[in-house]
């Protein structure tokens, strides 16, 4: 579950810019996913913290029955770990040291039976001027299941041990901790003797209340802590002899798998209390906010001029019409005989019409060519209206430089690689468009070659030949009125040359006239194909410059839309996540 949260917080990191929680600084002194892994409990780490002159070694002596660290109440303090183990995890403690804080330790080993499986660390000063000591105590804290709080009568309330508890307690369960208030012995009045929470009176009471009610706001609890009166120079007094009591009970490894869930548990919650702290679920209403003002913005101030000036010119040019349609019918008549011939002399003529009224000459634009040409004269600058649009968006929603940090819209550059997709955009689909229409009206070449070769060849042969051949036979009643002379006079007749040019200049007028039909059913197609893409709810959308004018806008706010959806899906993951983290607890 940790894992899982986890990544929930970097990745709410690297949307929102938050600054990372303490509990996952690489040098946050919280128990790391070793300590916290229930496949290794051989052994467990007790250790004492505190500050300087709080008693702490004394306290180990105290607790160990020997001296196995010196004491001081000047100099640099406790400067290493001094581990109290058992001899059998001599090696596996010795590994773990030397891995963590190599040649900053040393370990005293005991045999003693109950003593087995715990390790007592005497840890330098978490006030310490050095800071090499401090780092010491703060990678330990890593590994560190039970930290004993150690406080003195003097520093009880020292702002550093109560920064460190803070930290540390967010990444570990405050039930596996210890307190213990020091030199009790010190105060006037208080009897050496006598021991057991609660019997305390007087000053030692009224300090052992005041420490456990700062531990209780330091830690969120909902009660007030046990806290131990202790004096290490007392070891039978007060209430050391119930602190041994309990520090030399051996734990069995299902109690310190508890502990390490308990822990875990702690992470967890901290790590939700962080999210909670980042209000995911307002951000992405506020996003959500965003989103529609930069929408609505943008259709209005870009998708206005281009959907009513641009793309119906776009739509509606008759010189692009013209010119596809003349590619069209080059394409049609190449399938014609004979017809192709009067289409290649009679086209220059068209194309000089077309040239003296048009703005274009005749060969088809490139389609960016004509986006770009429809572009300058309509006066419409794409570059222009992306970048005031979004310097206007940036002005009201500063938020919005946060999500455009490598396409700032409201630059020139960026701008004009705006428009420059928008061209690309607008001038892939009239490709489109123009493949597409010289398929649909390509549509069945196939199965009308029969009736081109018909209407070409076959008039070619027809009115020429066949049909006055034809019509002599018929005038003949009978083939025995045929003579060789009648024969002879009707080839000579049908080959002669005022017949060959009758027949000629009839042909010329049929095919010219075949050629025009084409010609007018050719262009008519394209007119009704021109006119199926007017509408943004035509049925392919790759072929509408419409909508993909309205995709082009909707690119231009997707880092908005992706962010929110984002922190959309953080808020709820964060919430599921809670749920489950209630559930577990």
């Amino acid at each position: 579950m940790t894992g899982a949260v986890e990544t929930l917080v970097r990745e709410t990191i690297e949307l929102t810019g938050a600054q990372q929680p303490a509990l996952l600084e690489d040098d946050a002194p919280v128990l790391s996913d070793d300590a916290l892994s229930v496949s290794d409990v051989s052994f467990y780490l007790v250790g004492l913290i505190g500050g300087k002159d709080v008693g702490k070694s004394a306290l180990v002596n105290a607790l160990a029955g020997r001296n196995i660290t010196a004491t001081s109440s000047y100099g640099p303090g406790t400067e290493s770990v001094i581990a109290y183990a058992h001899q059998s995890q001599l090696k596996a403690l010795q590994a773990l040291l030397e891995r963590e804080v190599p040649g900053q330790y040393r370990i005293v080993t005991h045999e003693l039976a109950s003593f087995r499986r715990q390790v007592l660390l005497d840890l330098p000063d978490i006030d310490s001027h050095f800071a090499a000591h401090l780092q010491v105590t703060r990678t330990m804290l890593r590994h560190m299941l039970f930290p004993v709080w150690l406080a003195s009568i003097e520093k009880y309330a020292d702002r550093h041990l109560q920064q460190m508890l803070a930290r540390v307690a967010a990444g570990n369960s405050p039930g596996n901790f210890v307190f213990c208030l020091n030199k009790v012995d010190q105060l006037s009045g208080v009897r050496v003797q006598g021991s057991g929470f609660g019997e305390a009176d007087g000053p030692a009471a009224e300090l052992r209340d005041d420490y456990a009610g700062r531990v209780q706001r330091t830690l969120d609890l909902d009660s007030p802590p046990r806290v131990y009166l202790i004096s290490a120079i007392s070891p039978q007094g007060f209430d050391l002899p119930a602190l041994r009591a309990l520090l030399s009970r051996e734990k069995s490894p299902e109690a310190v798998r508890q502990s390490q869930d308990m822990a875990t548990r702690r992470q967890e919650h901290s790590l939700m209390g962080w999210l909670d702290h980042q209000q995911l679920p307002q951000k992405a209403r506020r996003l959500h906010e965003i989103q529609e003002d930069a929408e609505e913005l943008a259709a209005q101030r870009i998708g206005q001029p281009l959907l009513d000036q641009v793309i119906p010119r776009l739509l509606d040019d008759p010189e692009a019409r013209a010119a596809l349609a003349e590619e069209v019918l080059t394409e049609r008549v190449a399938r014609w005989p004979v017809v192709r011939l009067v289409h290649t002399l009679l086209s220059p003529l068209f194309v000089l019409l077309r040239g003296a009224t048009a703005r274009n000459a005749a060969p088809l634009q490139s389609p960016e060519g004509m986006v770009a040409i429809v572009l300058r004269e309509s006066n419409c600058s794409v570059s222009e209206l992306v970048q005031t649009t979004f310097a206007q968006l940036r002005q009201s929603q500063p938020s919005l430089a946060d999500l455009y940090t490598h396409n700032k819209l409201w630059e020139q550059m960026p701008a004009d690689l705006a428009a420059s997709a928008l061209r690309r955009n607008l001038g892939a689909t009239l490709e489109r468009q123009r493949d597409a229409a010289r398929t649909e009206l390509n549509r069945g070449a196939g199965w009308g070659a029969p009736v081109r070769w018909l209407l070409t060849i076959g008039a070619v042969l027809w009115f020429p030949f066949i049909q006055p051949l034809l019509h002599a036979a018929l005038g003949r009643p009978t083939i025995a009125g045929w003579t060789w002379n009648l024969a002879a006079e009707l080839v000579v007749e049908v080959l002669g040359a005022n017949y060959l040019l009758r027949s000629a200049g009839f042909l010329v007028l049929y095919f010219v006239a075949l050629w025009l039909a084409l010609r007018w059913n050719t262009q008519r197609k394209v007119a009704r194909i021109f006119k199926g893409w007017r509408t943004a709810s035509s049925a392919d959308a790759s072929l509408n410059l419409a909508t993909r004018t309205l995709q082009w806008i909707d690119d231009l706010t997707l880092p908005i839309r992706a962010a929110r959806d984002r922190m959309a899906s953080l808020a709820a993951r964060a919430e599921e996540l809670r749920k489950a983290v209630g559930e577990a607890a």
